[in-house]
């Protein structure tokens, strides 16, 4: 006589889950931001003529998008993070320094090339893109440097340094 009927049976049941489970492939996550981020400085001169972080009260940004405007009051800070489409070959944002004054708006419109860039077999691919240069009205901003022209996902490095006007 079989003492171990059961046992058989409960084996014969699931050995197809220890198949399956044997054939799955466990995929590494993604841990690399698949995003490239453009962070800009505001700065002022001071008397020396050294440029020096800027703090902005309330400032707005606006991004102007194919499907309309999307924006954002930031705190008080003097470092900003924008996107650049990687659909066009340019980007427009919208920029007031406080929200709280009414300050005028100005006109950000950066052109760039994108570039595909291939990031890992868990991320795929991301865009990076390569500043070609800043286009801006003058109603808050004096003038804006590239000081890096190399947008990727690395987010510990500043692009531009946009100079405030001088307060009266």
């Amino acid at each position: 006589m079989i003492r171990y009927p059961k046992y058989v049976f409960a084996l014969l049941l699931l050995s197809p889950l220890l198949f399956w489970v044997s054939c799955t492939q466990d995929r590494q996550p993604c841990l690399t931001p698949k995003t490239a981020i453009l962070k800009m400085k505001t700065v002022r001169l001071n008397a020396a003529g050294t440029a020096i972080d800027s703090p902005i009260a309330a400032a707005l940004l606006i991004a102007v998008t194919d499907s309309g405007k999307v924006g954002m009051i930031s705190a008080k800070s003097s470092t900003f993070v924008l996107s650049l489409s990687p659909l066009a070959d340019s980007a427009i944002w919208y920029f007031a320094a406080d929200t709280s004054a009414g300050s005028p708006l100005d006109t950000l419109t950066f052109r760039y090339e994108r570039q595909r860039q291939f990031i890992s077999n868990a991320c795929g691919y991301a865009y990076y893109f390569s500043l070609k240069n800043v286009l801006t009205t003058h109603n808050i901003i004096d003038s804006i440097t590239i000081t890096n022209a190399s947008v990727t996902n690395n987010v510990n490095t500043s692009h531009l340094q946009v100079f405030i006007h001088p307060q009266p």
